[in-house]
Order: C-alpha cells, then sequence, then structure tokens
C-alpha cells in the first residue's frame, strides 16, 4: 500500500509538482503518482475529452492498451461507468456516496470487473474543467486493499485541483508557443509547409505555404487539408492517417497538378513527448513546387538568351539537375517535344552539347534576379 500522508492536508509537496510539470521530463507522472501517494490511492488519474485535442486518459502505473481497454469496457459511456454518471459541476468533489446513489440503479458487471482488475472500484475525482469541446478531470482511484476515500485524503484532492487546471493551462501554452517557434523556423528558410494537430486539423501553416493554396491545388476545409482531386485526395488522407499513427515514412512521391502548378506533397510525422496534451503540431505537410523556380527563371534565361517562355524553362529545368524525362513530367508534355525543343535551343545558343548549355544558363541565373 502507498503511505498515506494525511498530515499534509493542503497537498503543498503536489501542488508544487503539478506546477512543475509542463516544464519537466516525466513531470505529469511524477506528480500524478505523488497524489497518489498523499491520498493512500492504487492510482491517480488524469482524463481529457475534446475536439480541441487528443483525449487522453492517463492512470499511474498502468500498462500501455489501458486506454484501450476501458473504452472497450464502455467507460466513457453514463449508463455503463458509475463514475461517469455521478459527476458533479466543475471543482465539486464527487466520491462513493455519489457513486453509490448511481449504482443502487443498476451496475455494469462488465466494467466493474475492468476497474477491479485495476483497483479503482472506489475513490473520488472532480472536474476541472466542462466547456464545449473540452473536458478536464482528476481522480484518485481506491481499490478493496485501499478501502473509502476519507475525508482528509478528499480534502488534498480539493485543494490540488486548481493548480492541476492552472498546469494543464500552461502546458496548453507552452505547446502552442512550440508551434509559433517551428513556424518561424520555417519561415526564416522559406519553407512551404502546413501543420496538422493530433486530430489532423490544421493548427497553421506558413506564408509561403499559403501561396500555394488554392481551388486547384489544396484547400482547407472545416479545419482539415484537402486535394482538389479526388484521387490525390484520397492518397493526401491515408497519408495524414498514417502520420498521426506514427507510420509516415515512405517517399515523398504524392504529386498534384494543376493548370498552373505541380506540387510535391510530403507528409511526415512530427517528435511527440509521451505526456503530449495534442496541442502541440503532430504532423507537417510540406510542399514543393518544382515549377515555381523554373518559371521565374526561365523567363530571365529566354531574355538573356533569346529564348521562348517554354523554352527558358526547360533550360531552367535541365540547370536545375533535372533530365529530360523529369523536365518532360514537370512541364506535362511528351520527352520527345522537350527532344525537339532543345534542337532549337541549341541552335539560338550556339552550342552543341546539354552541359554547354547548362553551364551558360547556370551562369545566367548567377547574374539574373533571384
Amino acid at each position: 500500500m502507498h503511505g498515506n500522508r494525511e498530515s499534509l492536508s493542503d497537498g503543498k509537496e503536489v501542488t508544487d509538482l503539478f506546477a512543475r510539470a509542463p516544464f519537466e521530463q516525466g513531470g505529469w507522472d511524477t506528480a500524478l503518482k505523488a497524489l497518489r501517494d498523499i491520498t493512500g490511492s492504487s492510482r491517480a488519474q488524469l482524463l481529457a475529452l475534446g475536439h480541441r485535442f487528443r483525449s487522453f486518459n492517463w492512470a499511474t502505473d498502468c500498462p500501455p492498451d489501458y486506454e484501450e481497454e476501458f473504452i472497450a469496457a464502455g467507460g466513457l459511456r453514463r449508463d455503463v461507468n458509475y463514475r461517469v454518471a455521478a459527476t458533479r459541476a466543475p471543482m465539486e468533489l464527487t466520491w462513493e456516496a455519489h457513486y453509490q446513489e448511481v449504482r443502487q440503479n443498476g451496475t455494469n458487471e462488465a466494467y466493474l470487473d475492468h476497474v477491479r482488475k485495476y483497483d479503482a472500484e472506489f475513490g473520488a475525482q472532480i472536474v476541472l474543467s466542462q466547456r464545449p469541446g473540452v473536458f478536464f478531470g482528476l481522480a484518485v482511484l481506491h481499490g478493496h486493499r485501499e478501502g473509502l476515500t476519507t475525508e482528509a485524503q478528499r480534502a488534498v484532492l480539493q485543494a490540488v485541483a486548481p493548480h492541476v487546471l492552472a498546469a494543464i493551462r500552461m502546458q496548453d501554452a507552452i505547446e502552442h508557443q512550440g508551434i509559433d517557434l517551428l513556424r518561424g523556423s520555417l519561415e526564416a528558410f522559406q519553407s512551404p509547409a502546413i501543420l496538422l494537430d493530433s486530430l489532423g486539423r490544421v493548427c497553421d501553416a506558413t506564408e509561403t505555404a499559403r501561396a500555394l493554396l488554392g481551388p486547384g491545388t489544396l484547400q482547407v476545409r472545416a479545419g482539415t487539408l484537402h486535394a482538389s482531386r479526388p484521387d490525390v485526395d484520397r492518397l493526401l488522407q491515408k497519408r495524414i492517417a498514417a502520420a498521426l499513427a506514427g507510420a509516415a515514412d515512405g517517399p515523398a512521391d504524392l504529386w498534384l497538378r494543376s493548370d498552373t502548378d505541380l506540387l510535391l506533397i510530403d507528409v511526415r510525422t512530427l517528435p511527440r513527448h509521451d505526456w503530449s496534451f495534442g496541442f502541440a503540431p503532430r504532423v507537417i505537410v510540406t510542399l514543393r513546387a518544382p515549377l515555381g523556380p523554373a518559371q521565374a527563371q526561365g523567363r530571365t534565361i529566354g531574355t538573356a538568351l533569346g529564348l521562348t517562355a517554354a523554352e527558358g524553362e526547360v533550360v531552367a529545368l535541365l540547370a536545375h539537375g533535372h533530365s529530360r524525362q523529369e523536365a518532360a513530367n514537370l512541364r506535362g508534355v511528351s520527352v520527345q517535344t522537350v527532344i525537339a525543343q532543345l534542337r532549337t535551343i541549341f541552335q539560338k545558343c550556339g552550342v552543341n552539347r546539354e552541359a554547354e548549355l547548362v553551364a551558360l544558363a547556370r551562369a545566367v541565373m548567377e547574374m539574373g534576379p533571384r
């Protein structure tokens, strides 16, 4: 049995641990375990539900599949879980006396087996915050070994609750600050990138990425990212789902062609701490538009060498290291068309080999506007 230190009725040591939790590795686990110990409980639990963040059910010293087992047992349903049915207003304690009132009307035996397995039939709980889309709850759990909670133990939970809510708000601020820092770094490198949260919703995007969004490429609809073409969108949603599951490690090979541009879309998982609330970005979608630089530099090359805009673009693509086949693919023409264009370009530029043409084009690009 964990030690019951009821003499610390104000839970000062525990509140200090929760205040540090957002800033320390494993801080939330440490604070919850301290709450467990000071209340003589088998476990302490922090629960979050809502559409603004990643829902979670953290209970101390539980196996990784505990949350799945909890949901499978109907733990979120009022007609199954007597704790949910007995829930009171925010910052009002609920404990065994309230559970018993609900259980008198019937107890779900499957759920009861679940809570007994984890020594959690008894205990006390408190709603920290409840408003549309946001729910946080804190609980201490007791089994038959620990027995019913005492008034002193419940007083500790009541005293700690406001400090836990303050720590949650600090965690929210820190994770959102992480979004700002990441976006700032991407902006500095002029990277077209879109950040998705743990639910796959767009939480931020760089200016260069926003410039590539449009009716013919990508759009943000109802907070989620979609491709204009249904076939590409189906693949994009699969990539996003894989990234959210931490399984996006394949090549960047998702192409989207519009009437005016060509985009290469790459979807990757961002690192996540075990004790993340899901406010921070979880997935990064980077966009590359190979034709963008080539079109701009193609105009410069065309003007300098007396070529048409199309010919200048072909030369620019070759100067960027693309093969003739790749240049054809990027421009949406056949490789035979590119070869025919090159014959004319060689003649206009007075060169005999592609290497000479590329060297000339790179010299123009170095001297031209950027």
